[in-house]
């Protein structure tokens, strides 16, 4: 066992398949149950993931434990992103300058570049600090009573 081991689901320590984040890829956990000592990616060694056909594929997987040193920041695939974005911490990279305006944290905030620029160039009419992944559900006559659209900056959804 692994008494200082504290996960959600016990039954994945040592279950034949790495699970490569924390809290299960730990010293505590004896790094999934062993499971993960015996799966490291091909050229580097101390990167231990459920997928590595992912590390170097091309796409930059922000999360934790591919966009680390020990897997080369996703294989490299992070290095751009990561000197754009330092201090952007979130799961769908992706998401990040793709033309659409996510209007929520944390895509939405300077660390993320106001979800690179996507925000920025789309403010919903009339409101100017407003940025939402839906524009046109602002002054719909519905309520939609989340952030960012029952906001100030959004009218209240106008």
């Amino acid at each position: 066992g692994y008494p200082d081991c504290f996960v959600d689901r016990p039954s994945l320590i040592g279950d034949g398949h790495c699970h490569g984040n924390v809290p299960y890829n730990t010293a505590e956990c004896g790094f999934d149950g062993g499971d993960c000592e015996r799966n490291p990616v091909n050229g580097y060694p101390d990167c231990f993931v459920d997928r590595p056909s992912l590390i170097g594929d091309g796409h930059c997987h922000g999360n934790v434990p591919y966009n680390t040193a020990e897997c080369g920041f996703d294989g490299g695939d992070c290095d751009l992103y990561n000197e754009k974005y330092p201090d952007c911490n979130v799961y769908a990279t992706w998401r990040i300058g793709n033309g659409i305006c996510d209007g929520h944290p944390p895509y939405n905030i300077l660390e993320c570049g106001f979800d690179g620029g996507d925000c920025e160039r789309n403010p919903v009419n009339g409101y100017p600090d407003c940025f939402v992944h839906r524009p046109s559900l602002i002054g719909n006559r519905v309520c939609n009573d989340t952030p960012p659209y029952n906001t100030e900056e959004c009218g209240f959804d106008g």
